[in-house]
């Protein structure tokens, strides 16, 4: 069987992240706006991150990727992170309470769908077939969003996997996927976007479809970090850089890049 050295998924988000971060010179830049997010966020955040630098020549931002519960935790002490965009609404309950951040703001939603590898050789139908036992089959960590959102999706449809094994995110999972080392996972459907045809959504019934975009739901929250605005180097201007990054999320033309990404941006 042919393999890629390395996953499509893999090389088209770090590519992604490598242009946005040399968009502008470091030399030029007054001031560094830093911006730790969800890993599902990163195509939608890529582009709107190349606009916001693109109109604030003065301004870089620097993205920060990881576990929405990892970087919640860290917050209290980060000074270098302005603004947080997490897909766990536990972890800002948490750091709201820490003391940590603050003006929490749901802004887009993402759901799982059922993908297999391009070509569907496996013939996967809907969740069911999950409980084949010839099937390779990988879920993400149950403790990662999408690992939440894939667990309540299929005890609500009442289906029992045969689980080859728990992925760290759902972006590793769609790449083990686009390798062909597994049948069939349940990933959000950014990250079959993202795949560029090398994994592929199953067509299910419209039960199951509707089931995902409710049940395996993830909803994204933008939130303000105090230590990065309060101790941070930049002061008053990362604090000034942080509100227009914001707006921008939430604003028309980030919301058409929220979509391009396969998100559904949330209207205030």
């Amino acid at each position: 069987m042919h393999r890629r050295p390395v996953s499509a998924v893999a090389a088209t988000a770090a590519l992604s992240l490598l242009t946005a971060c040399a968009s502008v010179d470091p030399g030029d830049a007054e001031v560094t706006l830093g911006v730790a997010a969800a890993p599902s966020l990163a195509g939608a955040f890529t582009e709107i991150i190349g606009d916001f630098e693109a109109e604030n020549p003065g301004v870089r931002v620097h993205l920060e990727l990881g576990r929405s519960a990892d970087l919640a935790e860290a917050l209290e002490t980060r000074t270098d992170v302005h603004i947080f965009a997490s897909a766990s609404a536990e972890a800002v309950r948490g750091a709201v309470e820490a003391g940590a951040v603050a003006e929490p703001e749901v802004f887009a939603r993402n759901h799982v769908v059922l993908a297999v590898p391009s070509g569907n050789p496996a013939g996967v139908s809907g969740l069911d077939d999950l409980s084949r036992e010839e099937l390779r089959v990988g879920l993400c960590d149950e403790v990662v969003p999408c690992g939440e959102a894939a667990d309540t999706l299929l005890e609500t449809a009442g289906v029992t996997p045969v689980v080859d094994e728990r992925d760290a995110g759902s972006r590793a999972l769609a790449a083990r996927l686009g390798d062909n080392e597994l049948d069939a996972g349940i990933i959000y459907r950014t990250d079959v976007a993202a795949s560029h045809g090398w994994v592929s959504r199953v067509d299910v019934e419209e039960r199951e479809r509707l089931l995902a975009q409710d049940a395996g739901a993830t909803r994204y929250i933008l939130a303000r970090v105090l230590s990065g605005d309060e101790r941070g180097p930049d002061g008053e201007a990362a604090r000034e850089a942080g509100r227009e990054f914001r707006s921008l999320v939430v604003s028309d033309r980030g919301r058409e890049a929220l979509e391009s990404a396969g998100l559904q941006p949330v209207r205030s």
